[in-house]
Parts: C-alpha cells; structure tokens; sequence
C-alpha cells in the first residue's frame, strides 16, 4: 500500500493513542505542520510531495477527563517548504490531542462526520470526483507532559491511500505476418458506485468501505451506481504511434482513475477499430464482466489479449486458399507441329 508520511512541527493527540511525552516550557508552543512527504504514485492525479499543496485537521485535547474539539476541518496550506494554517492552536500541559488529516482539501470530494478526531464517518461522492481525485487520511496522537520547556518535536503523519487505482491494458495477440493491427477506443466500466462511507474508530480506518450492491451487472440504470469513461488506451512505453495504433505483440494501457474499494462484478465495455495492411475496416463493441476485490491504496490492471478469437463479433476467419483444378494439356498433334530447318554443309 503506498504511503504518504507528513511531520508536523507541532503535535497532536489524544486518549486511546500512542503516547509521546513532550517537555515543558513557559511559554505556549503552538501547533503547526511541516515537511510533507508523499511516496510516489503515478498520473491522474496522484498526491505527491511537489504537487500536495494542502490538507486537513480535525483535532481534539482530552485533560481531566472531558474532551473538546480544536480544528475541524481545518485547511492547512503549503507556503514555501512549510504548512501554515490560521488561527494558531497551542499546547497546553498534561493533556493528550489526537488529530485526523484528510487530502487534499481544495475541491474535496470527502466528508468527515465526527465529533472528535479520533471516531467518526468518511463519506466519498466518488460520481461528483469523477473518478479523478486521489483521497488520503492520516491519524496521529501526542501526549504532552507536566511542564512544557520546550517545542514538541513534529509529528509525523502517515498518510495512506483510501481508494483503489484501476486502468485498462489491452495486447495485440496477432502475428506481425498477420497484418492485423488495431486501436481500442472508449474502455468504459459502466457500473461503478458512486459512493461509499468509511468508519474511522480509535483513529483507525476499517478495512472495508461500505457501498450499495452492484453486483448484480444487468442493473446498469440502479440510481447507485455509474459509468466512467476511461477515454481512449493510448499511453504505450516510449513514443506514441500515429493514431495509437497498437502493432502485432505491443500493447497500450489507459489513464488510471481512482474507484471506491469494494469486491463486485464489473460491467466493461470497449471499441475496437480493426485495420488490415493499413486499411481500416471495421469498428466493433465488445463487452466483458470481471470480477474485482478490490483494496485500499493498491493498483489494478483490467488487461485483456485481443486476437482472432475476440477482437470482432464473430470469430475471425483466415483468407484461405485451395486447388480448384488443373486444366488438361492439349495433346500433341500434327496441327501444332512446326519443321525444323537445319542449314546444309556446303
């Protein structure tokens, strides 16, 4: 599962976390994040250390046994190297903080309910995302001591990955001696969901989203569920050939877009213009169902080879060739004989 890690410079906690003492000082040191560091990813668009501009807060302070909120949905914005956020929040002595953090912030698809930190819901609208957006959540605790003499070293966020990445590879199964080439347009799964909801407990995310039933495939108008057009497969390893055609033996993939996690039939459908010795002759619409259990934060591959047996609506058939007949000589005949004339010795 990739991870993103972010050190804060300041801290958060809370009860039924891992404790840090924190050493104590006069005056009040106050919150604050820095250093954001996200594992790499791919295209469209994964959150990164260069592109994650901003992220999220919800925080809470628990001291002699009553808790109370300090951030919610607090937007924590990069400037420059570091994350600032306005107005400050500070430690305060002998109490745990706990602190949730959701990416990214601007144009957030996501929804947190909760009236602490450490216990709520996530909901995704993954439809109005259009598949497109990256989701991350990350949990930290921090326990600070008696007496603060100095600023708590920075927390570390661990940020995971909550959605599924998902794209479409598709191999030309021909023979180059075949002349079949092709290029596959449209790849569609028809029957996505359009949300789901998370529970987030003690800080820690369940394993599993909660999402309407989909499994039924037919069932393509259920008001649960959506298509997403993965456009045309067309990123192939080194140049591009004009007009994305995909030759004998290579193959092509999609942009990857991100899906709500869950374990369902998938409806796929996709057009497959065929070309024979450079002549296009034909477009067809083929469809397939794939069954996916699919995880938080991993990759999948829809990868398919298209040959003679499914690249059109009936099997392919070979040009072939046969012996009609041989025509019978004429026969040799006086008719057709011609004299020789040989010269004579003198």
């Amino acid at each position: 599962m990739k991870k993103i890690l972010f050190a804060a410079v300041a801290v958060m906690a809370m009860a039924a976390c891992s404790n840090e003492d924190v050493v104590s000082r006069p005056a009040r040191p106050m919150i604050g994040f820095d250093n954001a560091f996200v594992e790499n990813s791919t295209r469209a668009i994964d959150l990164t250390k260069s592109n994650l501009n901003d992220f999220s807060v919800y925080g809470s302070v628990a001291k002699n046994g009553s808790e109370g909120q300090i951030f919610k949905n607090q937007l924590v914005k990069k400037s420059g190297e570091k994350f600032l956020y306005t107005p400050p929040q500070y430690w305060v002595d002998n109490a745990t903080y706990c602190f949730a953090a959701f990416a990214p912030y601007t144009n957030a698809k996501w929804s947190y309910s909760t009236t602490y930190a450490e216990n709520g819901t996530i909901t995704f609208d993954n439809e109005t995302a259009e598949a497109n957006q990256d989701f991350l959540y990350a949990y930290q605790t921090r326990t600070t001591g008696a007496a603060i003499t100095e600023a708590p070293a920075p927390v570390s966020f661990t940020f995971n990955h909550m959605l599924s990445r998902v794209k479409f590879e598709f191999t030309n199964g021909f023979a180059a001696a075949n002349n079949i080439t092709f290029r596959v347009r449209e790849a569609t799964i028809t029957n996505l969901h359009k949300s789901g909801t998370l529970a987030v407990a003690n800080g820690a995310v369940a394993e599993a989203w909660s999402v309407a039933d989909n499994t039924v495939v037919e069932n393509v108008e259920n008001k649960n569920v959506f298509a997403k057009n993965f456009g045309d497969v067309n990123i192939f390893e080194g140049t591009a050939p004009e007009g994305n055609i995909i030759a004998a033996g290579a193959k092509a993939s999609s942009e990857h877009f991100y899906l709500i996690p869950a374990k369902a039939t998938y409806n796929l459908t996709f057009k497959v213009d065929i070309i024979q010795a450079g002549v296009e002759l034909d477009t067809y619409n083929r469809t397939a169902t794939v069954q996916l259990d699919m995880q938080k934060g991993h990759s999948y591959v829809l990868r398919a080879t298209l040959n003679a047996n499914n690249i059109s609506d009936d099997k392919l058939n070979p040009i072939e060739f046969d012996v009609y007949d041989v025509t019978a000589w004429e026969q040799f005949s006086d008719e057709d004989a011609e004299d020789i004339n040989i010269p004579q010795n003198n």
